[in-house]
Order: structure tokens, then sequence, then C-alpha cells
């Protein structure tokens, strides 16, 4: 009877090691990153959208979600640090890191009009300039066919990561209606610098080790309607959701959500 207890907790022993060892595996395996919502109150484009007096910074603000590292406590990107995207673990659980920081704006008419507004008196544009400046920009986004999403796309990772070849991009609303970008415009190369981390307050007269943050801004041109010629938002749609899932791998994604009505 002694033997069949000792036997029997040995086994127990195994068998819950086992099923540890499974679960720490899944974990590892899965970066699926929750979902970054905000509450924007009001469907893109509708009547009753933010008022135009509203500055361009604060319109900018409002129509922004942060997906991966950057959305997993809510923290903003320029207080993320290398030691919290090295070593592939969140520092707020257990879970694989998600390789890229994105921050993603919808692009809002009242957004678009803020924004060509704020920029022509930013560099003191005449009228004619500004009129000019204005059509460009809705000529070559082709803002009356195309619903807009600027993301800026940044990593600690290798730079392959930006590779948008890697990427399935697509937007979801609450229906379950999915759609692929039409248009991917990148910038015309993505860029690199450096990151130091200092430490002031315990060695202020040594130099840090330095980090390579790689970083890529591309704007999303999304069919504004879809095969039957419908808006793809109107006062129906609840929410839009952008999601970023590796090709390679459906578990290893990040979404951001607009939440317009509850």
């Amino acid at each position: 009877m002694l033997w069949f207890n000792e036997y029997g907790a040995q086994w127990i022993l195994k068998a819950t090691y086992r099923t540890l060892v499974i679960l720490l595996m899944l974990l590892v395996s899965c970066a699926t990153v929750p979902s970054s919502r905000k509450f924007v109150g009001a469907t893109l484009d509708s009547k009753i959208a933010v008022q135009p007096e509203e500055p361009f910074p604060g319109l900018w603000e409002k129509w922004t979600v942060q997906l991966g590292a950057a959305a997993r406590r809510g923290t903003p990107l320029q207080l993320l640090n290398p030691f919290s995207t090295i070593g592939g673990m969140n520092p707020g659980g257990g879970e694989s890191q998600f390789p890229l920081q994105i921050t993603a704006t919808l692009m809002d008419s009242t957004l678009i009009e803020a924004g060509l507004k704020h920029y022509s008196a930013l560099i003191a544009m005449s009228p004619e300039e500004g009129s000019e400046f204005r059509s460009k920009y809705l000529r070559h986004y082709d803002v009356e066919n195309h619903l807009l999403i600027w993301c800026k796309l940044d990593t600690y990772e290798a730079e392959l990561y930006l590779d948008l070849n890697r990427w399935t991009i697509f937007i979801q609303d609450d229906a379950g209606n999915q759609y692929e970008p039409l248009r991917i415009l990148e910038e015309a190369q993505s860029f690199s610098r450096k990151v130091t981390d200092r430490f002031l307050e315990f060695q202020p007269e040594q130099k840090g080790p330095e980090w390579k943050i790689h970083q890529k801004n591309v704007m999303l041109c999304f069919p504004k309607r879809d095969f039957f010629n419908n808006p793809i938002l109107s006062e129906r749609v609840r929410s839009l959701k952008l999601v970023f899932q590796q090709s390679e791998d459906e578990k290893t994604k990040a979404e951001g959500m607009w939440v317009f009505r509850e």
C-alpha cells in the first residue's frame, strides 16, 4: 500500500509537470495581443462627426489606436524601453512578445480637412498654394474611393518584421465582414535609429548600451464600399477593427479597434 501511494504521488507529479510544460509551450507560441479599443463616438464621416473647430492634434489623438507591444497596458510608445521588448517576454504577463509596435490613425474626413489646414498654416501657404496642396493630397490618396488608415510601424526586433509581405492586414466590422487594402503606400525607405539607456541615477558617468529601433510609415488604402456598393462604414456599424496577422503564424497578431457606439 505504501508503494502504491509513493508510485501514485510520483505519477501525479510527472503528469502535473507535463501539463505545465505544455501550457508554457502554448503561451510562448502564442503572441496574440489583446485588442486596443478607443471609443470615438460617431461613425466615420457621419453628419454628427466631431466639429471641425476641434484642434488638429486633438482630432489626431481621437482617431489613433495602439497595436502590439504599445497596446498591452495602454503604454505610449515613447515610454517603452528595450528591456520590455527583448527576450520574447511580455513584461505584463507570460505570453510571447509581438514584434511590432503599431500606431494606427483612422483618417476621418474631418481629420483630413483639419490636417490640411494645419499644415497649410504651419508653412504659411498662400490661399492658392493651400488649395493646390489640398487637391494633390486628395488625388494622391484617392480619398473619394479609399478608407485611409495611417500606420507608423516600429520594432526593436529584426528589420525584416517591417516587410509587409510577412503580414496579412485587414479591417473587420462588428458583423464580421473583412476587407483587405486595395493599395499600401509606403515611405520611400524605412529608417533606423539608435536608442540609448543611460541609467543616470545609477551610473551618470557611463554611457549605457544601445539598441536599434527600425521604423516605417505606411498608408493603408481600404475600399470605401463593399461588393454591393454599400458604404463599409455607415450608421449601422458599431465598430471597426484593424488586424495585423503574421502570414506564417495566424496566432501571432495584434488588433486595434475604433468603437463608434457601444
